[in-house]
């Protein structure tokens, strides 16, 4: 009991408390447009694996922008720009005409996430590099559990702007989602987020001199550094995974609730629950169980529960299984597998935690996103049954425990 108390003690301090609100209000951004960016893709979920593949392109040319700059700014300038340019393409958004064309909807939802994965990528790479290793695994619980209330703040406001200022139909339809009030209030949140991580890294003092390198680093780690590529290949499978059951989830969904609102109100309920839970999670128990059970049982673990997770799917494609599954996958990763990822990331070198980590978090991700539609994609028009097919990626289940073994080894070098 002794050496939880002194694990939970060590968990708070100014620092952590700062990076905390920090991370709240750079997710309470991200989870103020994440119910929408469901929603979209529901509507289109057709041409998922279209959109999926331009956010990849996306993502591609991003990486390598941001590259260039990082080699050319310190932490501080790094953030101003990137979360300043990020801030001006809401205020585009919030300007344009979505009842236009349906592919200014489209254009939407691939900037939604692009900006999912860099706002809060960025935000990491100003932790792993405020926070090294011990001091990684003692903050970055706490810090996550700042992310958690920002989600669960952003879900709530989420909500509130769907079910107060939807766009009545001019034919009497269902009424439509205002995409522009969203974007105006994720506007008002990332520029709050902004100004706290300048005050963080004031704080503490981070490095004033320009990191170096060329835009083509992030890359290059790939072919010469074995940790960045297994950490890529883990970031690769678990996005594939969650993205066959996300869309496995996403068609139930579907079918089980016709109105537009509704679902959004639902996702945003779901974004509550799984924030109720993690943040409890990564106050009380995270610091303990990365010290406890340890890394490599915690990445291992991923495989096991995919495994569980497609068996449900096969033989119980229900409302209640999709909304159960999707909470439990969420909780695990915010409350103790993306810390852990993390407090891995801390451990390698300066170039690697400004670049690699970045690249891993964002490319890596949505390119796993694709390959996962793109898997999925297969089985239409064939005999098996769409919940069936995810029973077909348990191997890539099996594959990623076995990465996430190897991984925990970079903490030892």
């Amino acid at each position: 009991m002794s050496e939880y108390l002194n694990t939970l003690k060590q968990s708070f301090s100014k620092d952590s408390f700062l990076a905390s609100l920090f991370f709240f209000f750079v997710l309470s951004s991200w989870y103020t447009l994440r119910p929408l960016r469901n929603e979209l893709a529901v509507q289109d979920i057709d041409n998922i694996s279209l959109l999926l593949a331009m956010v990849g392109i996306g993502m591609l040319f991003a990486n390598l922008i941001y590259s260039w700059i990082a080699s050319r700014t310190n932490l501080k300038q790094l953030i101003v720009f990137c979360y300043l340019f990020l801030a001006s393409n809401l205020v585009i958004f919030i300007n344009l005409d979505f009842s236009s064309s349906e592919w200014v909807g489209r254009s939407f939802y691939v900037w939604c996430n692009i900006y999912s994965f860099f706002v809060v990528a960025i935000f990491w790479v100003v932790s792993i590099n405020l926070f090294r290793e011990n001091k990684a695994k003692q903050y970055f619980g706490f810090i996550s559990f700042g992310g958690t209330l920002g989600a669960a703040f952003g879900s709530r406001l989420s909500k509130y702007i769907a079910n107060n200022f939807s766009i009545s139909s001019i034919d009497g339809g269902p009424e439509e989602i205002n995409i522009s009030i969203f974007a105006f209030f994720t506007l008002g949140l990332l520029v709050a987020g902004l100004l706290i991580g300048l005050y963080c890294i004031n704080r503490l003092k981070s490095e004033k001199i320009a990191l170096g390198g060329s835009a083509q680093d992030a890359f290059r780690h790939l072919f010469n550094s074995a940790d960045v590529r297994q950490l890529a290949f883990y970031m690769f499978l678990f996005t594939s995974l969650m993205t066959i059951h996300w869309i496995t989830s996403a068609i139930i969904f579907e079918k089980a609730i016709e109105n537009s609102v509704e679902r959004v109100s639902l996702f945003a309920d779901i974004e509550l629950t799984v924030s109720l839970i993690a943040g409890f999670t990564q106050i009380f128990l995270t610091s303990y169980v990365v010290k406890k059970i340890g890394i490599k049982f915690i990445l291992f673990s991923y495989g096991v529960i995919f495994l569980i997770v497609f068996i449900i799917y096969a033989f119980a494609p229900l409302l209640i299984s999709a909304i159960l599954i999707t909470i439990l996958l969420r909780v695990f990763e915010y409350s103790v597998n993306k810390p852990s990822r993390e407090i891995v990331f801390s451990h390698l070198s300066k170039n690697k935690r400004y670049k690699s980590s970045v690249l891993v978090d964002t490319l890596f991700a949505r390119l796993g996103d694709f390959s996962g539609s793109i898997f999925l994609g297969l089985f239409k028009g064939t005999q098996i049954a769409f919940s069936i097919a995810p029973l077909m990626a348990i191997p890539f289940a099996l594959t990623i425990s076995i990465i996430g073994s190897r991984i925990s080894k970079i903490l030892k070098n």
